[in-house]
């Protein structure tokens, strides 16, 4: 806080708008403060790079084939972002920056987290220094956009946004919305003209804001009123003039809704609460408005899913809580625009830029969140920081005391708000500990509690995922996730007759899932009814093309059947989709059929190259080798496969006929 102290000692009260610069200004260059901007941004997430991935984050990344490699950048930039997992993944959200971001990760520090944490924790620090040159520029007062941007470094609101890898898109848009705000104040010059530079530079950050995140077509908004009303020389410019500045913006903004309808048919294609009615989203809107005004006022308990709860009357508290925020933010506002006209921009972003995720029927169902808020609380940054300033200005000439109140105040609420980001970090750890603290705090968040399920299911923990898909069913109970997971329970368990009603139940719901044909497959496989298993099978695909797991099992059911051509298109687009040692381990099983030696022995080695230690590959390539008469090498592979298979008594006596000498074909 020294750089800050001697910053602000020299501002003076400003006799005009407080928008204009307090004083001159000297001590600390632009330079030290974003240095100590940055540092601010970065130190309280460093903990973060010991996270792993959580929630979406095994979808998105460990599960994604777009980022495998660069094939899939035409898909990237034209598809939903949940468009690799097939029919199922039509969603209204197209994130290809997002993707993007990922593919590069991907490319440079492979399947690791902790190069992607770092990569949200960059994203913020450049955030964050944007947001102080933006800041000065609009309010013409460095004090005021180093308090800005210092307080919208630390908010403890925006952890979750940097803690979870999968919320970098608010990073992205917000980074770009800016630069590009940025650019657009640059945009003037004397006399009523344009910068050519800055114009384009402008178009090209908002086309990177609008490939980011849906929300940035709110720019041209506040970008037109901010030019008309808030413009410093919009009293000399003509109504061309102005319109020219911001032009483009709206020209952009209507080619990407053209491209939007085109490619998926609506900005919005898939309506996610159909039950819930205009009057009752209205209500709801209101009443999220409070809950976002409230969460920025007070940070404290923080969660990771809040049960969105509909509000179906006026009389509905939250809905009277929310309008009441917003009288309130109307009659500053007024208060505002009379006495600090720019400062009353800062409602205008904050309400312009949540406005997108105020539509319930539009969003996912986690409705309320805190990531939404990253964006928009610029402008409560603004609000804070403008008046934390005018009370330092109205005491420079009393005593010190009161100064120094100001300063250990603003330095608590540093410590306090850096005290709560550091501490819930580690709620990012791993899912068993962010979904248990989430239920913790939110106890009827069903899809934690699916989620939680499902950590339970992968560590072989049945009964414990069950209990928590039984939870999760009973509050939401048609939800098709829920009912195919407690199928896999009874599957499990060989209690066929119910597995299949649970995944036929499923599919009633929702005919597109691939999940209940995929598992209904291996219901009908394991009775013996192939010719089910295929249409099931068959289904899958058709639903989720690149989903290696479908095509692995038609491509294993068409290889036990003897249809080797059709097995072989199967493997091989599955090893398109995303290279695996299952596709490439069938592979070698069919050309092993074929006597095709060569490619055989490529096709088992490249699957021991994905999966080392998986003893059936081994086993199979030491057949391959017995066959042959390269007994050494077979040697080796039977015992690499018995390091993690030693109980498999057939490769045993296998590996005791090749050491003894014994020429056969084996069969492991």
């Amino acid at each position: 806080m020294s750089a800050l102290r001697a910053e602000l000692s020299t501002a003076t009260p400003a006799p005009a708008a407080p928008a204009r610069r307090a004083g001159s200004l000297e001590g600390a260059s632009d330079r030290t403060l974003l240095l100590i901007l940055c540092l601010l941004a970065v130190l309280p997430y460093l903990n973060i790079l010991f996270n792993a991935f959580v929630y979406d984050d095994n979808t998105q990344v460990l599960n994604n084939p777009y980022i495998q490699n660069f094939r899939h950048l035409r898909e990237i930039f034209s598809t939903t972002v949940w468009s690799y997992i097939g029919v199922q993944g039509v969603s209204n959200y197209y994130r290809p920056m997002m993707t993007f971001g990922y593919l590069l990760c991907y490319q440079i520090f492979g399947p690791l987290a902790y190069g992607f944490h770092l990569a949200s924790v960059l994203l913020d620090a450049a955030v964050v220094c944007s947001l102080f040159v933006v800041t000065k520029e609009i309010f013409r007062n460095r004090p005021l956009a180093f308090v800005a941007a210092g307080l919208f470094a630390l908010h403890p609101i925006h952890s979750e946004s940097i803690a979870w890898i999968a919320a970098v898109t608010d990073l992205e848009l917000t980074l770009f919305y800016l630069l590009t705000f940025l650019c657009f104040l640059r945009v003037a010059q004397p006399g009523g003209g344009r910068s050519d530079r800055a114009q384009l530079a402008m178009a090209g950050s908002f086309v990177l804001a609008l490939v980011s995140k849906e929300q940035a077509l709110t720019l041209p908004v506040l970008a037109t009123v901010y030019e008309h009303f808030y413009r410093d020389d919009r009293a000399e410019t003509t109504l061309t003039q102005k319109f020219w500045r911001y032009a483009f913006l709206w020209m952009l903004g209507a080619a990407y809704l053209l491209f939007r309808v085109r490619f998926f048919g609506a900005l919005a294609p898939v309506l996610q609460i159909s039950d819930l009615t205009w009057y009752q989203t209205i209500l709801s809107a209101v009443a999220l408005v409070g809950q976002y005004c409230a969460k920025l006022l007070w940070p404290v308990h923080l969660c990771a899913f809040y049960v969105f709860q509909r509000s179906t009357t006026i009389l509905d508290p939250r809905f009277l809580a929310g309008l009441g925020a917003m009288i309130v933010s109307a009659v500053l506002f007024a208060v505002l625009w009379q006495r600090a006209r720019v400062v009353s921009f800062a409602f205008l972003w904050f309400l312009v830029t949540l406005g997108p995720v105020l539509n319930p029927r539009w969003m996912a169902a986690n409705v309320f969140t805190e990531r939404y808020l990253y964006l928009p609380s610029v402008g409560f940054c603004w609000l804070a920081a403008w008046g934390w300033v005018k009370l330092w200005e109205r005491t420079a000439q009393q005593p010190p005391i009161k100064r120094q109140a100001l300063v250990a105040a603003l330095s608590l609420v540093a410590v306090l708000y850096t005290i709560r980001i550091v501490k819930r970090n580690p709620d990012w750890h791993d899912d068993v500990r962010l979904y248990t603290a989430t239920l913790a705090s939110s106890p009827s968040s069903y899809h934690i509690r699916n989620n939680l399920g499902t950590v339970y299911w992968k560590q072989g923990n049945i009964d414990a995922a069950e209990q928590e898909w039984r939870k999760a069913l009973e509050l939401s109970p048609r939800n098709v996730i829920f009912i195919n997971n407690l199928g896999m329970v009874f599957s499990y368990r060989k209690q066929y007759d119910d597995a299949t009603a649970y995944f036929l139940r499923a599919m009633r719901y929702k005919p597109n899932y691939t999940d209940p044909h995929l598992n209904l497959g291996n219901v009908y496989e394991e009775l013996g009814q192939h010719a089910d298993a295929e249409l099931q099978f068959r289904a899958a695909v058709a639903l989720s093309p690149l989903r290696v797991d479908a095509r692995n099992k038609l491509g294993r059911l068409y290889l036990d059947s003897g249809r080797l051509p059709e097995a072989e298109e199967q493997f091989r687009r599955s090893v398109a989709s995303e290279p695996n040692w299952t596709a490439y381990a069938g592979l070698g099983d069919i050309y092993v059929q074929w006597n095709d030696g060569a490619r055989a022995e490529q096709s088992y080695r490249r699957a021991l190259e994905l999966q080392p230690y998986e003893s059936r590959v081994h086993f199979s390539l030491g057949a391959f080798y017995a066959a042959g008469a390269r007994r050494a090498e077979a040697i080796r592979e039977y015992q690499a496969g018995l390091e993690t298979d030693p109980a498999n008594s057939e490769a045993h006596a296998t590996l005791e006929k090749l050491k003894l000498g014994v020429h056969q074909t084996p069969n492991p």
